[in-house]
């Protein structure tokens, strides 16, 4: 494979995570970076070694980037990704894609409107954990997965003033879309009915709700549900998705997922480390579960069973070097974001929302 020339839009602390793995990556030749404050893009140029531009068009008019990594904050997402497809560069955007419904079709749109590579951040996909979920239930072990539940409680995790509390973007598309978006991927089923609600905030420097209750129904009639809520778990440093302890399993914290078939069950549970299987049987008396399977995974290993942005930032490198189709196809994530927009509208009209009303 060639090696290829990439580019970080927005060089904050998400932008520069993803560009220690864009160097670790032997496909990479020349790193470029983008802020649109000309001081601060000379500062960050400096302090990351890197060439630094605070003009777009020196990134999207460079014929020879070929890759653009998009880590902005999340207004911008749209903007700059449209920009770059039409570009003629591939993408790998951090969701959300785009802050609304208008936003997401655009940018679905433009990739397919110029036949681009456009890949949203659902690392998710390349975690072990949740890939053992997805790898369990394509065997057969569970039989025809019918709930899925997660549970996800933190500490409050964005600080007063930051660009994060005070954007009017939900947590829902900002954040639990992760969530939200695993079971489709799972389930591989079509969402038909959204019902969500949120109850008054208990953090009131948040310009979003700090709290989820979200159902969706499958069109062949399985279900799933979330419960977030930001703010009791005991308060730690960072965010507890990226740096976990282990007496955040039990201060409080917790990201738990259980999936019900009609064979068994799969628990994966972030704190405590785990992931279990459970198998059904009959007797005469009565249904039978059994705890079949457990694997748990040592701290040293945590990012990549739980939040593996960084095999997902090497692969898609690997793909856009070798002139391969995103392996998570953008309309995919569309649906994704569709979910998390109508989960929004319902909780302010305070309805049940169906899929049918929006069309892309």
């Amino acid at each position: 494979m060639k090696k290829i020339n990439v580019a970080v839009l927005g060089l904050g602390r998400n932008g520069e995570g993803h560009l220690r793995t864009i160097r670790s990556s032997p496909l990479v030749d020349r790193i470029y970076g983008y802020e649109p404050n000309a001081e601060r893009a000379a500062k960050r140029g400096t302090e990351l070694g890197i060439a630094t531009f605070s003009e777009l068009g020196m990134i999207t008019d460079n014929p020879e980037i070929d890759l653009v990594y998009i880590s902005s904050p999340n207004d911008f997402h749209c903007e700059l990704a449209i920009a770059a497809l039409n570009a003629g560069k591939a993408v790998l955007c951090e969701k959300p894609m785009g802050v609304n419904l208008a936003e997401t079709k655009m940018m679905l749109e433009t990739a397919e409107r110029n036949n681009a590579f456009l890949q949203i951040g659902f690392e998710l996909h390349y975690s072990k954990l949740y890939m053992k979920v997805k790898d369990w239930i394509a065997q057969g072990l569970i039989g025809r997965p019918l709930i899925s539940h997660c549970v996800y409680h933190c500490s409050e995790f964005h600080d007063k003033g930051s660009w994060r509390s005070l954007s009017p973007t939900s947590l829902l598309s900002e954040k639990m879309c992760h969530y939200l978006e695993l079971p489709l991927w799972w389930f591989g089923q079509a969402v038909t009915d959204v019902y969500s609600m949120h109850a008054p905030n208990v953090i009131d420097y948040y310009n979003h709700p700090d709290n989820h209750q979200v159902s969706y129904r499958f069109a062949n009639g399985a279900i799933s549900q979330m419960n977030f809520t930001v703010g009791f778990a005991n308060t730690g440093s960072g965010d507890p998705l990226i740096d976990t302890f282990e007496v955040q399993a039990e201060d409080g914290h917790a990201l738990r997922f259980l999936i019900t078939g009609t064979k068994g069950a799969i628990e994966t549970d972030v704190f405590r480390r785990r992931i279990r299987r459970w198998s059904y049987s009959d007797s005469p008396e009565r249904h039978v579960s059994t705890l079949t399977e457990t694997i748990n995974f040592p701290k040293e290993e945590g990012s990549r069973w739980y939040h593996n942005s960084h095999d997902q930032d090497l692969r898609v490198i690997e793909l856009v070097a070798s002139g391969t189709k995103p392996e998570n196809p953008p309309h995919l994530s569309a649906e994704a974001m569709k979910l998390c927009y109508a989960a929004e509208i319902s909780e302010r009209e305070n309805r049940m929302v169906k899929f049918s009303e929006f069309t892309f």
